[in-house]
């Protein structure tokens, strides 16, 4: 089989998108190839893409994206001359597989991610009534991400696919000592919590500090690493409620900072809440977590629930529900070795159901069935 990945997001230490095509397409570069046998012989892979630069300004990577989504499709038509099959990364490059599925009569499959079927604006959504509905195949990265696209009524056949993970990210090496470094804290007697990923309003960290963080005891630090349009917001909040002691905002960190984080943290929170026409597609920063054997505690919205599976790699906690983030945490201070799952349980769990051997193999079926 001939497939050609295109993508207009693809990095190896950026957002969800960025590293699910990195990935994707490094698993199908592999050798061996992510599947046993096939009656077409072996697996050729092209790839077109815009490679992301993770220390770019959100301005600066938008801009990069629309060129490429504007630019690409005389490169595409060439490419796809020879390919059995074409993957486009998301919804936005929409055109340039409709053209290529009309031009060279091949298949087109393209992965969901919920935001990008989702996003509000009326010219957008005319966008994807024109070219998004007739392609081949359609991957959706989660249960929630499927039901957003079916709203637009596509033709195609429609897979139900988790991004995997590497798992390159878990160490036992690090100590409390370099957590303590990093956050700039004596940590000796405090229990830390933390978030990782994108600061905007869905994640929640502003109703978690306001709401959540205020009844728990001073003892409690909530670390969040990130950068993004709420972190102003955030830091204000923070003042307003005279908690610079109770939570610290880390700002982006880099891939080594990170590990030391999510190896040596005591749980860590995804407390996402509704916001209309900003869903979380999936949520790959509470699988990076239980992967590294951490509590996990999470809203159950959106697409979270794809990622986390409640009592098996995690704690689901209904959105917004105040008593019962303050009560489940309580409790999990308070006894903490005995919460379910342990870390080293959920650390399994995850390691079998996302590794990227297993979800390359579905997207191995999904491109076949397809081609």
């Amino acid at each position: 089989m001939r497939i050609l990945f295109i993508s207009r997001a693809y990095s190896e230490h950026a957002g969800g998108m960025e590293r699910l095509s990195f990935e994707l397409i490094g698993v199908f570069r592999s050798t061996p190839p992510p599947y046993q046998g096939g009656d077409r012989g072996g697996l050729s892979v092209t790839t077109i893409v815009n490679e992301t630069n993770p220390g770019a300004s959100l301005l600066s990577t938008r801009l990069q994206s629309i060129i490429f989504a504007l630019s690409v499709l005389p490169k595409a038509l060439v490419a796809s001359k020879n390919a059995d099959i074409v993957h486009i990364g998301d919804p936005v490059l929409s055109f340039v597989g409709w053209c290529i599925a009309r031009m060279r009569h091949i298949p087109v499959i393209v992965t969901v991610h919920g935001l990008d079927v989702s996003y509000p604006s009326p010219l957008y959504q005319l966008y994807l009534r024109t070219f998004f509905r007739s392609f081949s195949g359609y991957i959706a990265i989660s249960e929630h991400a499927k039901k957003l696209m079916q709203r637009h009524r596509v033709r195609g056949s429609i897979f139900v696919i988790p991004p995997g993970i590497r798992d390159d990210i878990y160490s036992n090496t690090y100590t409390r000592n370099d957590l303590g470094k990093l956050v700039y804290r004596n940590i000796s007697n405090r229990i830390v919590f933390a978030t990782t990923g994108r600061l905007v309003a869905r994640k929640g960290h502003a109703w978690f500090i306001k709401n959540v963080m205020t009844k728990l005891p001073r003892t409690v630090l909530y670390a969040i690493a990130g950068d993004g349009p709420q972190r102003e917001h955030i830091s204000l909040l923070i003042k307003s409620l005279k908690m610079e002691d109770r939570v610290i905002m880390l700002g982006r960190i880099s891939h080594e900072d990170k590990k030391i984080l999510l190896n040596t943290i005591d749980a860590f929170i995804q407390p996402n809440i509704p916001v209309v026409g900003d869903a979380e597609g999936f949520g790959i920063a509470p699988v990076e977590a239980a992967l590294c054997a951490r509590t996990v505690f999470a809203s159950n919205i959106d697409g979270i629930p794809s990622a986390i599976h409640n009592g098996k790699n995690g704690t689901l906690i209904p959105p917004k529900e105040t008593t019962a983030w303050v009560n489940i945490l309580l409790q999990y201070m308070q006894h903490p070795l005995s919460h379910e799952p342990s870390g080293k349980d959920a650390r399994s769990y995850t390691a079998e159901n996302f590794s990227w051997d297993k979800i390359a193999q579905e997207y191995k079926k999904a491109f076949d069935s397809i081609a």
